[in-house]
């Protein structure tokens, strides 16, 4: 018996490819200044422009009150700033790393969502509460790579 030679014109399986959104998306700066520690540093120093800030708290779906808590500042002192601090400028850019990880994994909505609810392993605590602090910032991520990886605690 001769084999039939078939040929496939379509993929069995189709992959869409997706892009991910960076830091340097969220905060619309170049990446150049991101990915090395000391061009970080540098940019701290310089500060971050509104413009990051701003397009973070689009991106986001934040208001003032939620990031000027989380930034350590009143929400008026946001809105009249025009060039971030250095440590001002480093937690913006926490915050940017934050939301970057957990829009690629879960969506932008689903995301938001994720943030609002509390979380049973972080001791039933919303999300948002916990990004005034560094340490709580390392937490979110943490929780997010777990999620990534399947790993239960």
């Amino acid at each position: 018996m001769a084999k039939k030679n078939q040929k496939v014109s379509e993929p069995a399986v189709a992959y869409l490819r997706t892009t991910s959104l960076s830091v340097g998306d969220v905060l619309d700066i170049a990446s150049r200044g991101l990915k090395e520690p000391l061009s970080r540093i540098e940019t701290f120093r310089n500060g971050l422009e509104k413009k990051s800030f701003e397009n973070l708290k689009e991106l986001q779906g934040l208001d003032y009150n939620i990031l000027a808590t989380a930034l350590g500042v009143s929400s008026k002192t946001l809105q009249q700033k025009e060039i971030f601090d250095t440590a001002q400028s480093e937690k913006i850019y926490e915050l940017a790393e934050l939301y970057t990880l957990g829009t690629n994994y879960f969506g932008r909505e689903g995301f938001r969502r994720w943030m609002e609810r509390p979380l049973f392993s972080l001791g039933n605590r919303a999300s948002l509460g916990l990004i005034d602090v560094s340490e709580g910032l390392d937490l979110l991520k943490t929780e997010i790579m777990r999620l990534q990886d399947d790993i239960t605690v």
